[in-house]
């Protein structure tokens, strides 16, 4: 598991654009860096949006979401977006994962 990365809390829009077990990526320009926001059963997810796989990195957000389980697109590594964790390879390092909490009808994230 990886830890929280942790950092300055922004809001990204609105939560309403989110429906249950869909993904939705938003670039952070100020930090080049690509994250994917998910909701599973009401609950929001925050994790890297680029897959660990070397030596090409995929965006996840295109990727198989089932439950809290994500699969790359391009080559099949599965992870847990509530922890990063990887399932399955070939992919071996964890993603990052992020606190994101909705507020008032607006997503907001620490990254």
């Amino acid at each position: 598991m990886t830890a929280l990365a942790t950092d300055t809390r922004r809001a990204l829009g609105r939560a309403d654009a989110i429906p249950n077990n869909f993904v939705v990526p938003y670039y952070l320009s100020d930090r080049k860096l690509r994250v994917s926001i998910a909701r599973v059963a009401d609950r929001l997810y925050a994790f890297s949006d680029l897959c660990t796989c070397h030596p090409q990195a995929c965006p996840l957000s295109g990727g198989l979401l089932t439950g809290t389980t994500i699969m790359c697109q391009c080559h099949g590594s599965r992870f847990d977006i509530a922890t990063g964790a990887v399932i399955a390879g070939p992919a071996t390092e964890a993603l990052g994962v992020y606190e994101v909490q909705e507020v008032d009808g607006t997503i907001h994230i620490r990254a």
